[in-house]
């Protein structure tokens, strides 16, 4: 799967591209800059900067072309340099047989040239720096981390949101549209549309899921030592009421106690409060009634950080989860923010727990959905969390990827309660289950007798797969 960092890095082994990443940053920082502060009557000097990236290019063996399909970006300001000398201001002169605008013509040169650069030379820096290395540069740079950590989901996101603009062309395509003709345009007007809602969407479950591995705002901080209540259970909910800001109620009172070392499956339909209970888990969302509590340490607002280390919630999109431009980078993002030592540590032990040492330094938006779906649940192990909460761990995978993970989820120590509607795999990985429907625990017991119990699948809407038998 391409992205924008197929979009925006032209990969290579020039000697640009194997300089120093701090070096390039800080050299493309200057060169802008400067062309900012050249006066903008000078302009032999701005065809020399011109000469001057060109050349960069040559040595970084990038084609031009590749330079200009990507400055379309600055069209808008294009449009605004050619606009200046017509709309602007007295005095004017003639050219070309138009009467123009001496103040605007040089306000819009100035627009087109430094702005027409400063893109050029960006471009030429994200074409020969991978983003990782980017990021890598800014850390050695000594950039401030919130800022980094802007960058980072900038990047990141970048992908995300290419693949899913890519993906809904090709959906557009296969059923017709061409957007090549200007009377389809209103469709791809809606679509951008669309994608801006999916983008919003996607980011308000990004910080979702970087608030679970305990991000407050800023990264870092010290691993905080809490006392355990050694007979207290791995979970304890009691009467767990909640509704959404529009007013829907997802939770009516679910009660639920799981032993430590416990593996159980939290079944239901769609839309039965499963996804809703389970962000409650680690104090995801919060506010409505009833209690929790983690090990005897109750989830309140002086507990999250805490409670967010020990109960590890892998979300059901690895996407979601995967928000950094390496695995690595990924995995190590829950240790440092709860300030424990050892990172580097903890993220190969990790890596290395689900099979995935090898990807470390690749992006997550290059794997496969499999291979996703264990770096997910590595971000969370490097955090050696008491609880794994998964949501639906086995969505959209293929039959050899959901044996390997569900081999891989049965090795784990951790107490685990899984949300899920695939039944077989409930059956494979939880002795236990709830079943769960309009907001409240409707059964509760070995998953073999729920599952081999048909008019109670049925009368909530679950039913086992075709030809699966339980004798």
């Amino acid at each position: 799967m391409s992205g924008a960092h197929d979009v925006l890095h032209h990969a290579g082994d020039s000697p640009v591209h194997r300089l120093a990443p701090h070096v390039k940053i800080l050299v493309a920082f200057g060169a802008v800059l400067g062309v900012v502060a050249t006066p903008r009557t000078w302009f032999p000097l701005f065809g020399v900067y011109l000469l001057v990236v060109v050349a960069v290019w040559f040595v970084a063996r990038v084609p031009p072309l590749w330079f200009v399909k990507r400055a379309v970006i600055e069209t808008p300001f294009v449009v605004l340099a050619f606009l200046l000398p017509i709309f602007g201001t007295d005095p004017r002169t003639d050219f070309l047989g138009l009467s123009v605008s001496v103040e605007g013509s040089l306000a819009g040169w100035n627009i087109l040239a430094k702005g027409t650069l400063g893109v050029l030379i960006s471009l030429t820096l994200a074409a020969t720096t991978a983003p990782g290395e980017l990021l890598r540069g800014l850390q050695t740079l000594r950039v401030p981390a919130p800022l980094i950590m802007i960058a980072t989901l900038m990047l990141r996101y970048g992908e995300v949101v290419v693949g899913e603009a890519k993906r809904m062309r090709v959906a557009r395509i296969s059923r017709g549209d061409d957007p090549r003709f200007l009377w389809q345009a209103g469709a791809v007007a809606r679509s951008v549309g669309t994608l801006f809602i999916r983008s919003y969407e996607r980011g308000e479950r990004v910080h979702l899921a970087m608030v679970s591995r305990g991000w407050t705002g800023s990264p870092g901080g010290s691993a905080a030592v809490v006392a355990e209540v050694a007979a207290a259970p791995a979970l304890e909910v009691s009467k767990l009421a909640f509704a959404y800001p529009d007013g829907h109620q997802a939770l009516f009172g679910v009660d639920l106690r799981v032993e430590r070392g416990e593996r159980v499956a939290v079944l239901g339909p769609n839309g039965a409060g499963k996804t809703t209970f389970a962000l409650h888990l680690n104090g995801v969302l919060s506010g409505g009634s009833g209690s929790i509590s983690v090990a005897g340490l109750d989830v309140t607002k002086k507990n999250l950080r805490e409670i967010r280390r020990r109960v590890g919630l892998v979300f059901q999109d690895p996407d979601d989860q995967l928000f950094c431009p390496t695995v690595a980078e990924d995995v190590a993002f829950g240790p440092r923010n709860f300030g424990m030592s050892d990172v580097d540590s903890r993220v190969r032990k990790a890596l290395s727990a689900v099979g995935m040492e090898s990807v470390a330094d690749r992006s997550p938006l290059h794997l496969s959905g499999g291979q996703r779906r264990r770096v997910a649940l590595a971000t969370v192990l490097a955090c050696a969390p008491e609880i794994l909460v998964l949501d639906e761990p086995s969505a959209n995978l293929e039959p050899v990827a959901r044996r390997e993970l569900a081999e891989l989820l049965l090795s784990l120590a951790p107490t685990m309660l899984m949300v899920t509607h695939d039944l077989p795999f409930a059956l494979q990985i939880c002795p236990r289950s709830v079943l769960v429907d309009d907001g409240v625990v409707v059964a509760d017991g070995p998953t073999r007798e729920i599952l081999a119990d048909a008019a109670l699948l049925a009368r909530h809407r679950l039913e086992l797969p075709y030809g699966f038998r339980l004798d």
